[in-house]
């Protein structure tokens, strides 16, 4: 998952508001998985949810109830009832395929990624097949 719109919110309202906006989105997903599944900060303002032995309708169905979680969320500064707005994510899900190497697997949830970002944001993408890409007959 990625923030929707992180640079311009931490340039708009600076580093210290943004590293709340990373704490907030890093303690919704991590409260948001449960058992051996792992929410973790890949880099910047992406994440990753490591969901073992989850299909990928469930996968899919576990980010969009984190989107709305979070997009639910208020932040405000500290001491006053100032709000920043919504904070939103878009997600790309995928599922593992048995014998493909983690770069490939990476690689296509970036892509579902990118394509939600594509789409509007604040939303989740899920998919096998690279997007964009059709299956020849």
């Amino acid at each position: 998952g990625d923030i929707d719109h992180f640079k311009q919110f931490n340039d708009n309202h600076g580093h210290q508001v943004g590293d709340q906006v990373l704490r907030l989105v890093g303690r919704t997903l991590d409260d948001g998985v449960k058992g051996r599944d792992v929410a973790a900060r890949y880099g910047g303002e992406e994440f990753a949810l490591i969901l073992p032995d989850t299909p990928l309708r469930d996968a899919a169905s576990v980010a969009e109830n984190l989107r709305k979680s979070l997009e639910n969320r208020k932040l405000a500064r500290k001491g006053s009832k100032e709000g920043f707005g919504a904070i939103t994510m878009s997600f790309g899900a995928t599922e593992y395929i048995i014998g493909e190497s983690l770069e490939t697997l990476i690689s296509r949830a970036d892509k579902l990624l990118y394509k939600a970002k594509e789409a509007g944001r604040n939303r989740v993408e899920a998919g096998m097949a690279e997007p964009g890409l059709k299956k020849s007959a």
